[in-house]
């Protein structure tokens, strides 16, 4: 086969437009010239064979640059995609930022919020809330500032849900539960109605976990917490507009009785500040049975003038 032969099939075979025949007839050619070791080129033969050579190079290198932009763009389209993923919740944060919203209930009123995952709560008079407009992605949490307030928690086992109220937190996933923080109060009592509630200090050096009809008194001074057992259905009874104390002190009876029916209290002996009292009372109850109630649950006699109204205790 002469030197033109060669070359011509060499450019079929290169184009993928060799026959059967003729590949094989090329592999011959090739052998040959392999074994005898004969590669000698004539001038116009090393001339094409080198520009062939490097046709095929620029070809390769051509190729490899013009998908280097395209590559380069998917990778920083992939990168912005995963950033956006893993950080959009704080740029939703950034470009719709927290609302923190404040709902108030006043004296005498009761009213009903919904949260944002669904939970429920019920404020009652004198009391104040606040939470935000969204949750984050750690947990729920809101703040009583002030007053009382049940509620009902949605169930999320990934997301607790945290009421924080006078340097105290009530932590829970999924349960019913009131809590009583009024200021004017000398301590702040949680009762579980539903679910498992863990109470815990700021601090965390003080915590009780509560179960359904459980109560924790914490001392507003001390911090002390005492848990005991109560009906919890008589503690959230104010959302009926009745009263209920669970073996509080008259001092703080008498408190809430004050913001009720506008009166001012009097203890002619300190000591009966600190009497117990475990009484229930309905909306309508007359302020005069309430007063007689109390005095003669625990030994003392009243008397009123106007809107002062003084206990003493009664002569032996």
């Amino acid at each position: 086969m002469d030197s033109k032969g060669i070359n011509e099939l060499l450019e079929r075979y290169r184009k993928g437009h060799c026959t059967a025949d003729e590949k094989k007839a090329l592999e011959e050619w090739f052998d040959a010239k392999a074994e005898k070791g004969n590669w000698e080129w004539s001038q116009p033969e090393e001339t094409i064979t080198k520009q062939r050579i490097k046709r095929s190079i620029d070809q390769k290198l051509f190729e490899r640059k013009s998908l280097w932009p395209i590559v380069r763009i998917a990778a920083m389209l992939f990168i912005t995609l995963g950033s956006l993923l893993i950080f959009r919740n704080d740029i939703r944060d950034w470009a719709d930022p927290v609302v923190i919203l404040e709902k108030t209930a006043l004296e005498g009123e009761r009213i009903k919020i919904s949260l944002p995952d669904g939970s429920m709560v019920w404020l009652n008079g004198g009391s104040k809330l606040t939470y935000p407009n969204r949750f984050s992605k750690a947990n729920r949490q809101v703040n009583l500032v002030e007053g009382e307030a049940y509620f009902d928690i949605s169930h999320d086992p990934s997301h607790p849900f945290i009421v924080t109220s006078k340097n105290i937190n009530t932590q829970v996933l999924g349960t019913a539960f009131n809590i009583k923080a009024y200021r004017y109060l000398s301590n702040l009592q949680v009762a579980v109605t539903r679910g498992k509630v863990c109470v815990s200090n700021s601090a965390g050096t003080r915590s009780a976990v509560l179960l359904p009809n459980q109560l924790v008194t914490v001392d507003s001074q001390t911090g002390v917490m005492i848990q005991r057992t109560v009906d919890a259905q008589t503690v959230i009874s104010w959302q009926n507009g009745d009263l209920s104390f669970n073996n509080d002190r008259l001092a703080d009876v008498c408190a809430v009785l004050s913001k009720k029916y506008r009166l001012q209290f009097h203890f002619r002996q300190a000591e009966i500040k600190d009497y117990r009292v475990t009484a229930g009372f309905i909306s309508n109850e007359k302020i005069s049975d309430i007063l007689s109630i109390l005095a003669s649950a625990n030994g003392l006699s009243y008397e009123q003038q106007d809107r002062m109204v003084t206990f003493k205790k009664r002569p032996r």
